[in-house]
């Protein structure tokens, strides 16, 4: 990682209230360095341009860290690139992750990043959500659910109640809330099994906006 990019990462980290390790530091450098590897053939990101990958992506998935354990068995479902699921897990070792990602390309580069960047804590799985939550050793395993703007709210409850636990946590990140647009009625929650349990509106450092985080409980 260059200065400038190690700056902008440390700037962004602290107005986050994180401290990033040594290892952290190291993991997101290479995995940089194999987004920037892979954008010459695929699309992986809208913009693949370092400053707009951390501005906009990897510090979007660290400001949502203080909301979830340090420690547990998580799913990121449509991880994509690694948002937010390969960078949590970068974050905190204790989050084991299994990353979920439909598209070939996308599940292809999760694994090499996560084989040349040495990170121990990620099982990448090439698939839909709706397949995997059957599948044997995958069912009411996991202490956390999360997403990044890939389902409508109760869609993504639809999906994530046959991979939680009993009282296992389902995070939905969004962009800015319109109104309350991002919000379901507590009725429409409990018809899926789950509990709104808070609603988390924060901004992103140098000026990127505004995003919502809705943080929802399976109930037993």
């Amino acid at each position: 990682m260059d200065r400038d990019a190690l700056s902008l990462l440390l700037k962004g980290a602290d107005f986050l209230n994180l401290s990033l390790s040594p290892v952290t530091l190291s993991i997101l450098n290479l995995y940089l360095v194999e987004l920037q590897r892979w954008a010459l053939v695929f699309n992986l990101v809208g913009q693949h341009n370092t400053t707009t990958v951390i501005q906009r992506h990897i510090l979007d998935s660290l400001a949502i860290s203080h909301l979830l354990p340090f420690r547990g068995f998580f799913v990121d479902l449509g991880s994509g690139a690694g948002f937010p699921g390969f960078i949590l897990a970068a974050l905190e070792p204790g989050r084991k992750f299994v990353l979920v990602e439909a598209r070939r390309k996308r599940a292809n580069f999760l694994r090499e990043v996560a084989r040349s960047s040495g990170i121990k804590n990620i099982i990448v799985r090439e698939g839909r959500a709706e397949s995997f939550s059957k599948q044997n050793g995958l069912v009411s395993e996991f202490d956390v659910v999360t997403t990044r703007a890939t389902w409508n709210t109760s869609q993504f409850l639809e999906f994530s109640s046959p991979f939680l636990k009993v009282d296992g946590i389902a995070l939905a990140m969004h962009g800015p809330r319109k109104g309350e647009s991002t919000l379901m009625a507590d009725s429409d929650c409990h018809a899926l099994g789950f509990n709104l349990e808070s609603t988390h509106d924060y901004s992103l450092p140098f000026g990127e906006g505004d995003r919502c985080a809705l943080l929802f409980r399976k109930l037993a």
